[in-house]
């Protein structure tokens, strides 16, 4: 095995909470070629100090401040500073076991893929910042090799969760610089575009279902925070792909997308019912509808709300959302 140098960037915001914990963790990985980037997005807690303090603690570590812009900005801001041949993100509440970037880099040296994207551990805090549940790593071991064959499973590979967000991810830095890939000035789902713009020039491609970062979920009501007009990213990005796919020459598997996109429309239902407006502008988006319409979810309330919306019947549908929103409140 090599030992390309990795750049580990961190989109940090307002997480004093829980920055030291993510910091320490990547400190003291068994890889030592690292640097790692901190850009401290116009945080307005201790989270600059905090990182100040590691920088002069250990010399990989670098912290950059900006005003706040987003994630997405912020990651931009991280590549530009990264020196790295190996790309890879952390997001600040998040941690890693100490042999995460080892295992990542060694599985990216095993054929020199372009891709390699691994599975993580999810844990679920309570309001008493209590672990309440823990999801295991859920990958199916997946190699795809050539621009054609990489190309032709992007939708395989976003319904398995693997191509959504940036961490658990290895990028080569050469194709990110040589192609201008950059995430895009978004508020939400900006990773995902930068996840297919990465793809487009991907040949080789390695899924493995090794977990070595452990995702933090906390207990907020996430509904109440996604805008109204989210709805336009949902549309462009939809779109984006089934251009992508033609430009690609792949099959573009309708249903299979419309069900895996349900998940990125039903949280928006959610926000929209918990701040009491209604699904009608929503629902005038024709790319929405589309989705909505040719999704096959297989929980009950998932199909119902399906059919009601599709129906037109928005007033009963958000009935089913906000008691279906509530129950996992008390359950979960």
């Amino acid at each position: 095995m090599g030992n390309p140098k990795v750049s580990i960037i961190l989109p940090t915001y307002n997480v004093e909470k829980y920055l030291h914990q993510c910091l320490d963790s990547i400190g003291k990985q068994t890889y030592k070629n690292i640097e790692v980037i901190i850009i401290i997005d116009g945080a307005t807690d201790h989270s600059y100090e905090i990182a100040k303090q590691f920088c002069s603690q250990d010399s990989r570590f670098h912290a950059y401040w900006q005003e706040n812009a987003g994630s997405g900005p912020a990651r931009n801001h991280g590549l530009e500073k990264a020196t790295g041949e190996l790309i890879m993100f952390v997001d600040p509440d998040d941690w890693c076991k100490p042999e995460y970037v080892e295992k990542m880099v060694s599985l990216q040296q095993e054929k020199d893929y372009d891709l390699v994207t691994v599975s993580e551990t999810t844990m679920f805090y309570n309001k008493q910042d209590k672990v309440k549940k823990i999801w295991p790593p859920h990958f199916h071991e997946m190699e795809f090799m050539g621009e054609q064959q990489v190309h032709d499973n992007y939708l395989k590979l976003f319904q398995e969760g693997a191509i959504q967000a940036p961490h658990c991810r290895v990028y080569k830095a050469s194709i990110i610089y040589s192609n201008k890939v950059v995430f895009p000035d978004l508020r939400r789902s900006q990773d995902m575009v930068f996840n297919y713009r990465y793809y487009n020039f991907c040949k080789s491609v390695l899924v493995s279902n090794y977990s070595g970062y452990m995702y933090r979920v906390l207990s907020k009501e996430r509904a109440k925070r996604v805008k109204g007009d989210y709805y336009k990213t949902i549309s462009l990005i939809y779109n984006d792909l089934k251009l992508l796919h033609k430009k690609w020459n792949s099959p573009f598997d309708t249903q299979l997308a419309c069900t895996t996109y349900r998940g990125m429309v039903y949280p928006l239902l959610e926000s929209n019912v918990m701040n009491n407006k209604s699904f009608k502008t929503m629902m005038e988006d024709c790319t929405i509808r589309e989705i909505i319409i040719n999704a096959r979810p297989c929980k009950w309330h998932l199909k119902k709300v399906r059919k009601l919306v599709a129906d037109g019947k928005f007033f009963l549908a958000s009935l089913i959302v906000r008691l279906v929103f509530y129950m996992k409140l008390i359950l979960l």
